[in-house]
């Protein structure tokens, strides 16, 4: 007769499943993960509802798995065996040429038609000036760095097709910048590692701003750079592959009054304490927060201007050099603002509204309905 010690897989297997579930059963929750730059799923109520309509079962699945004993370590595991085997791709994010990174991109998203149209509805009623620009993401611009056949969706041609439909409303103005990037796509315009344009990138995206509006563009050779080195962006925190080369940070200290973000007042445009975690474009704007207001040091051509910029991330690098041309910016993210923009809008005298967001945020936010409020 067969004794338990004949069955030592068998043993090892209920060792592990025992030792795992304790752990889970011991630890506390991560609430955010810096590794992946996110929030991870919290532990769902037990309710009636949600029994009923299974969403319980589905919100449960995802908490064990982000919840996951050493899920930092497993990870970064897959992603080491995925780059031993040769793998270009860990995580929905692409490697390509020269250490780029590049998220993978197959379908487009419903919402991204009602966004559109949010836009369109929001400049037919509101009384400022609207100018939109869709910043392409990396992976349009830079499409020779990205391994052959990557069958990515045509982002150029959907960004043009918003475009077509915003110019059946008189009063919004598109600000094209596919070109004047592509024209720029052997400079550093794009982080290696990281989802956003680099400061540069933010810097042709402005200039083109600048010739649209009539408006005097400041010179970047003018300003003094600062750097932030060894940066590690998204792209590298899905993928987490071997010999990731890091990138730089560049960023110009800007004269300003103020930035009053919620009661706080700043005196700079930039948080450097976040230049020593993990997120380091975080530092721009001192992060995404629901509203903040940029006083600028007043100068010949920004006197009684005022802009509102309804925006993502993408912004935060592009912002500062408008500090040239504008005496009040108010920089508003729909994700986290509730109030009235047509208010904020009333209230403060505002005369121009700038819409900027990169492609894959135009086309997967649910947060554009607030335009209407």
């Amino acid at each position: 007769m067969k004794k338990i010690r004949d069955y030592p897989f068998l043993i090892i297997m209920v060792i592990l499943i025992l030792g795992i579930s304790f752990i889970n059963f011991a630890k506390k929750d991560t609430e955010f993960s810096e590794m992946e730059n996110r929030f991870l799923a919290q532990k769902p109520d037990l309710t009636f509802e949600n029994v009923l309509d299974t969403s319980f079962g589905t919100q449960y699945e995802t908490y064990v798995n982000e919840q996951f004993p050493f899920r930092n370590q497993w990870i970064g595991g897959k992603a080491i065996a995925e780059t031993l085997l040769g793998k270009q791709e860990n995580n929905g994010v692409i490697k390509g040429k020269n250490g780029y990174l590049f998220n993978k991109q197959l379908n487009v998203d419903k919402q991204l038609k009602k966004n559109v149209n949010a836009i369109m509805d929001f400049g037919k009623n509101t009384n400022t000036k609207t100018y939109v620009s869709i910043v392409p993401n990396s992976y349009d611009i830079l499409k020779d760095y990205l391994p052959k056949g990557t069958p990515n969706i045509d982002q150029e041609a959907l960004i043009e097709e918003c475009y077509k439909t915003l110019n059946q409303e008189n009063s919004i103005i598109n600000i094209k910048l596919n070109n004047v990037l592509k024209e720029h796509k052997n400079e550093y315009i794009y982080y290696r590692t990281d989802h956003h344009w680099t400061t540069l990138g933010a810097y042709y995206g402005y200039l083109q701003f600048c010739k649209e509006q009539g408006l005097t563009p400041v010179d970047i050779n003018t300003l003094t750079a600062d750097y932030v080195e060894n940066f590690y962006g998204t792209y590298n925190s899905k993928y987490k592959g071997i010999g990731m080369k890091p990138d730089t940070i560049t960023y110009y200290p800007m004269p300003i009054e103020k930035i009053v973000i919620g009661n706080e007042e700043k005196s700079g445009l930039y948080d450097l304490e976040k230049t020593k975690v993990r997120d380091k474009y975080a530092m721009f704007l001192h992060g995404n927060n629901p509203i903040s207001i940029i006083y600028s040091k007043e100068n010949e051509q920004n006197q009684g201007k005022k802009l509102l910029l309804l925006k993502d991330s993408y912004a935060n690098s592009m912002i500062p050099y408008l500090t040239y041309n504008y005496q009040e910016i108010y920089v508003v993210d729909l994700r986290y603002y509730n109030d009235s923009i047509g208010k904020l809008i009333e209230d403060n005298g505002i005369q121009t509204t700038f819409i900027l967001y990169n492609f894959d945020t135009i086309m997967t936010d649910n947060h554009f309905y607030r335009l209407s409020r």
